[in-house]
């Protein structure tokens, strides 16, 4: 294996561990003589390294930092599938005649994403500002910036989305195609800007009571937006059961890959904010 390839695949674990095991893997690697195939099983084994981070790399700190900037990206990636969810389904007016579960669905959605976004933004809040002072503090820019990103990347995204529906779109709006593009941009942005916080998380190490509140609310947060996630496994397990005259519910393969997204989605958010909050309320 060529050292850019099994470097570009180490890179994917989190520094911790990269920290502790970098040097060893390598040389493993280059006695084994590995090839694009162990770069590809090495990279795929990098998901569980930030999903379950092990406990004898990180103290109590540190796992609740870990299992903050993970569950931030799940869920940032979570909010923006029942975004489009909204989009495709309730905002259409999509309903199924005689399944009183496809409104509960809807309502249910409704509440639990609102309820999850506002826990997550009031008991996270302390620590960004707390974060925020101490880059400012120490005239780390770099990090300002990395803060800032939740707050920079939504807005020039919006104004991005204004000016494409004002050239492209139509009297009936963006064409499929179009909406395609400005959805993948969507889930690029949500990405920039969850990981912005969750890099400044590593690099400036808070600790204290901020970081232990935003650790409890993350578990809220994602427990609360499980639920969502339910209500989107039966609204959309209705309508391609009893509405399948709507476009794209007569095939179940593109609702079976979007249902299965939602599901990795929730449970990598409800592991990482869970082990968070183990650890923000574990004795030491």
């Amino acid at each position: 294996m060529k050292p850019p390839l099994a470097r570009a695949a180490l890179a994917l674990y989190p520094p911790a561990w990269r920290a502790r095991y970098q040097d060893e893997v390598l040389a493993l690697l280059d006695d084994s003589g590995g090839g694009p195939a162990a770069a590809a099983s090495l990279a795929w084994r990098a998901l569980p390294a930030w999903f379950w981070p092990s406990r004898h790399l990180h103290d109590r700190p540190a796992r609740m930092r870990a299992s903050l900037a993970t569950a931030l990206v799940s869920w940032s990636m979570l909010a923006g599938l029942g975004l489009v969810f909204a989009q495709l389904t309730q905002l259409q007016g999509f309903t199924a005649a005689g399944h009183p579960e496809l409104r509960w669905a809807y309502a249910v959605f409704d509440v639990t994403l609102a309820a999850s976004a506002l826990v997550a933004g009031l008991g996270g809040l302390p620590l960004w500002l707390l974060m925020l002072r101490l880059a400012r503090r120490e005239q780390r820019t770099r990090d300002t910036v990395y803060l800032l990103l939740p707050v920079l990347v939504p807005v020039a995204y919006l104004a991005g989305l204004i000016v494409t529906v004002r050239l492209v779109g139509g009297a009936d709006g963006l064409s499929p195609g179009w909406f395609g593009v400005v959805t993948l941009a969507g889930f690029g942005a949500a990405a920039i800007a969850a990981t912005g916080p969750g890099v400044a998380l590593r690099r400036l190490q808070p600790r204290g009571p901020a970081l232990r509140l935003a650790a409890t609310a993350a578990g809220l947060s994602a427990a609360v937006m499980a639920v969502a996630a339910v209500a989107i496994v039966v609204a959309v397990t209705s309508l391609t059961l009893w509405a399948r005259q709507f476009a794209g519910y007569h095939n179940g393969t593109v609702p079976g890959i979007y249902l299965a997204l939602v599901v990795i989605a929730a449970t990598v958010t409800t592991v990482s904010a869970a082990r968070g909050t183990h650890a923000a309320w574990a004795q030491p």
